[in-house]
């Protein structure tokens, strides 16, 4: 099975071919906005990461900013720095350039000023926008993929419609030699031990049960018990009633296959198979750990709700270097083909089996990695990234 993507090295590959421009602190965004603004066609990725962190953050900052621009979607990245912040921008350059994306370094403070930094930065964009502009699509091995998967506004017909489709994909992927990634620890709870059922081994089965055990008890720590109860309002109202009960529905857009590791956040998975990456339930934490991990694209199983006729909903989550796919079984989205990239709901209805469903899905699935464009590529809407960050600020 295959489709079309930019090859890269250390056989990855890109379904886009992106160049991008990357602050290693927030203090450099309006920076990054101004190359951008003049080397048309770049992506800015702007974020929210300061210097006033504490070492974990300041690590998780730092492995997060070498994925991002290391992705496969990124086909060469410019490092912006300011030269006085605590990350190490050229660890960082070093990094990105060993998984074998092409990187610049540009430093405000060693270029000699703000103006002197955008007309060299804008000089490099424009070169490594002519170098990507002649890279083809060639045809590739799904193997060559990693996919990340979420849901949101779950409901109770999330497990009917949405989350079997994409669980066929997230099958299909891992039997084709490819590499899928979830997340969301806390919609884990309540329904750990079947996906430890699943686990490849013990050592997986023990960093599974690690992860819940420390989420939850992060959860405790400040007073809260969710077990047994239902953390969202809009949950309630799709017709869930437990965290417990979310869990087993969260679990089924996984597919069927075991799992083979758990990831630290914004880790990237040493081989092929299916990882739980420990991370929030927060959209724009949760897409932006699994873009660091090298996932190319994500599949958004959404129950309904007002947030998904949002392009860039629920949760503000756009990362602009990996497109989004959102499914829905939800009646009341069948027709709101702008915010929606496949409608599952035929399933509810009887009119069309779940094989048949998942079948379709995969073929829209296959058209997307291959450059067909999800709704949310056609918003302009810039969305600045939230570093997930645990600790307190100085």
């Amino acid at each position: 099975m295959q489709f079309l993507g930019y090859e890269r090295s250390n056989e990855r590959a890109g379904i886009r071919n992106y160049v991008c421009i990357l602050p290693v602190t927030c203090c450099a965004n309006e920076l990054a906005c101004a190359i951008a603004d003049g080397a048309g066609g770049s992506v800015p990725l702007l974020h929210n990461y300061g210097c006033l962190r504490l070492k974990p953050d300041n690590e998780r900052a730092q492995r997060t900013l070498i994925g991002l621009g290391s992705n496969p979607n990124v086909a060469t990245t410019l490092l912006l720095d300011m030269g006085c912040g605590m990350l190490e921008p050229e660890v960082i350059a070093q990094q990105i350039a060993a998984a074998g994306t092409h990187v610049e370094l540009i430093s405000v403070k060693a270029t000699g000023g703000y103006r002197k930094a955008i007309e060299k930065g804008q000089a490099v964009t424009r070169s490594m926008l002519s170098g990507a502009a002649l890279q083809q699509r060639i045809s590739l091995p799904l193997s060559h993929l990693t996919l990340g998967v979420k849901c949101g506004g779950s409901a109770t017909i999330s497990s009917a419609a949405g989350h079997p489709v994409t669980g066929h994909v997230v099958d299909t992927i891992i039997d084709q030699g490819g590499t899928v990634v979830f997340s969301e620890t806390a919609e884990v709870i309540g329904a750990e031990h079947l996906l430890a059922r699943r686990a490849a081994n013990e050592e997986v089965r023990r960093k599974l049960f690690q992860a819940v055990s420390r989420f939850e008890r992060m959860i405790v720590d400040y007073g809260v018990d969710i077990r047994g109860a239902q953390p969202t309002p809009g949950n309630i109202l799709s017709g869930l009633t437990t965290l417990e009960e979310k869990s087993l529905g969260a679990l089924a857009k996984t597919g069927t296959r075991p799992l083979d590791g758990v990831l630290e956040y914004a880790e990237r998975p040493d081989k092929p198979g299916l990882y739980l990456m420990d991370s929030p339930a927060w959209p724009s934490h949760m897409f932006l750990g699994m873009a660091a991990s090298g996932a190319q694209v994500f599949v958004f199983s959404l129950g309904g709700g007002v947030c998904g006729i949002f392009p860039s909903q629920p949760g503000a989550f756009r990362t602009p270097i990996v497109p989004t796919i959102k499914v829905t079984g939800d009646p009341n989205l069948k027709n709101e083909t702008d915010f929606v990239d496949f409608h599952a709901g035929a399933v509810l209805d009887g009119t069309e089996s779940t094989e048949s469903a998942s079948e379709r899905f995969l073929r829209t699935f296959i058209d997307i990695a291959s450059g067909k464009p999800t709704t949310q590529e056609y918003s302009i809407y810039r969305e600045v990234l939230d570093m997930y960050a645990s600790g307190p600020m100085m």
